[in-house]
């Protein structure tokens, strides 16, 4: 008799994303106070949560620093990701960035397919991984949190993969949406 089949093996993911990843095709966006209701579940660094702080910085931007990492510090930032099946640090996004995709094309030295991956979800992906307050949101729920190397970089990641973008000078791919001019529509009144 064969044992039972208690679990499949897992996909290798590395493979699948090494030269073309999934991106979507549309953004998908959850409302702040949404996520901050959320957040409440699995926030690791309680003491930063929204009910206990007194957002003193709510608008201040002072503490922002140039965060790019270099090419050896992203390959080695991004290799300590675990690669979590739950995601954590994607389920605090607000943009809800997949950020285990465009980590693990960094890993992969795809930084087109980590720049695609973000900007697909997020046009703003380089603004975002400049001010975005990270350790508030996905750092703050990375399990390597507690670890003595700390939680993973994410934001510099992000700022560090949309720089690599900006230096390849790609042209950028247009996609023209042509309307049917009709009755209906405000020129097709006159």
């Amino acid at each position: 008799m064969a044992p039972p089949i208690v679990s499949q093996d897992t996909p290798d993911i590395e493979s699948i994303l090494e030269l073309n990843p999934r991106v979507n095709k549309t953004a998908k966006v959850t409302p702040t106070a949404v996520t901050k209701k959320e957040k409440l579940n699995w926030k690791r660094n309680s003491d930063k949560g929204c009910t206990s702080c007194s957002n003193v910085y709510k608008n201040d931007f002072r503490d922002i620093k140039h965060t790019t990492l270099s090419e050896r510090g992203a390959l080695k930032e991004a290799s300590r990701c675990l690669k979590c099946a739950d995601a954590p640090c994607q389920k605090s996004c607000p943009t809800q960035l997949d950020i285990k995709t465009f980590i693990t094309s960094i890993a992969n030295k795809n930084y087109y397919g980590a720049a695609r991956q973000i900007l697909s979800d997020n046009p703003l992906g380089l603004t975002c991984g400049m001010i975005c307050p990270t350790s508030d949101l996905c750092v703050g729920s990375c399990n390597l949190y507690a670890s003595e190397e700390g939680p993973i970089n994410i934001g510099g990641l992000q700022h560090f993969a949309t720089e690599m973008d900006l230096e390849l000078q790609l042209p950028q791919k247009l996609n023209f949406i042509y309307l049917q001019e009709d009755e209906h529509s405000p020129s097709g009144l006159g």
